[in-house]
């Protein structure tokens, strides 16, 4: 941060004597540290994200609009920049920062902190740092056009509309019925002893999102066996290529689908809709989804365990 190069630059004797005191340079204004997310933003699990947004805000790095909700935990905004290229803003969701130092430069921003990640190609992101080592995702991708199309701008312009919303105190909040997936953490319905049958996780403790709405057990590696477990909103699951089939489970009408139609690609999900999310008039509803990794198997395999975890969970759901 700026404040911390500049006291670098005092005499060895005056940063002893700062440290020891707890003052700041002279002119240097302190800033005190975040407050934590669940502080500001209250129920991190009714949190409605597209109250931190907003299209009109936007206009100055492209003309927005919303965009499907594929999630309870982040709003989507398509921005459409001034050279014709389209970005994906999304806005919303919480992650526990790693320990260690920041992937990034990290900047004040009012009360809150922005960290300024290095971009990659297609993409560019500004979390935005609580004190209790919860971050808010802010990022922009690019869908079509220029790779240098300007994303760090888009995504700078959405983490500075957040903040300002967060510390305002104007986030805003769903109102779930008792029965809400919203409501339920993943990782207390799918049961851990049932994962450890799975191959390699045997030992794999669940893994909680901040908002809990997610939960997984095993690594974030490619090579490493995994599950997900989301409560998540959207569209009604569907058959979208022929590696997917529609069938009941457990007396709930389930989608199961090798991810992304490749029955060599060992990544399988099982969706579930559960009640109306939202606007009744939208068709919108509430989705429980695993998704399971077995490295070394085919998708075939990955939704066989799908299908399995799927019997074994969607009994203790809520009814649909």
């Amino acid at each position: 941060m700026p404040k911390r190069v500049r006291l670098l630059r005092l005499p060895l004797v005056l940063v002893w004597l700062l440290a020891v005191v707890g003052c700041t340079p002279p002119g240097e204004k302190a800033v005190a540290e975040p407050a934590g997310a669940a502080e500001m933003l209250g129920d991190l699990r009714t949190v409605d994200p597209c109250t931190l947004t907003d299209p009109a805000a936007l206009a100055h790095v492209g003309a927005a609009r919303p965009a499907a909700t594929v999630s309870l935990d982040y709003c989507l905004l398509h921005v459409e920049l001034p050279d014709g290229s389209l970005a994906q803003l999304s806005v919303g969701e919480l992650e526990r920062v790693p320990p260690g130092p920041p992937s990034g430069p990290v900047r004040q921003l009012g009360t809150l902190r922005v960290r300024h990640d290095a971009p990659i190609p297609g993409h560019c992101a500004r979390p935005l740092l609580f004190g209790d080592g919860i971050a808010m995702n802010v990022s922009a991708d690019l869908l079509s056009g220029d790779p240098g199309a300007g994303l760090c701008g888009v995504a700078q312009a959405g983490a500075e509309i957040a903040a300002e919303v967060v510390q305002r105190g104007e986030v805003g909040h769903h109102r779930f019925p008792a029965d809400s997936l919203a409501l339920i953490d993943p990782c207390a319905v799918l049961d851990t002893a049932v994962v450890a049958q799975m191959p390699g996780l045997a030992d794999a403790e669940p893994v909680s999102a901040p908002a809990r709405h997610q939960c997984r057990w095993g690594e974030l590696a490619a090579d490493a066996p995994r599950i997900q477990y989301s409560h998540t909103a959207g569209a009604p699951p569907t058959v979208l290529h022929g590696a997917a089939v529609e069938e009941m489970i457990a007396g709930r009408r389930t989608v199961l689908s090798v991810v992304g139609g490749d029955p060599s690609v060992p990544l399988c999900s099982a969706e579930t809709a559960h009640r109306p999310f939202g606007d009744p008039a939208s068709g919108q509803v509430e989705v429980a989804m695993l998704v399971v990794a077995v490295p070394g198997e085919t998708g075939i395999d990955a939704c066989e365990y799908a299908r399995g975890l799927a019997a074994a969970t969607w009994p203790r759901l809520p009814a649909a």
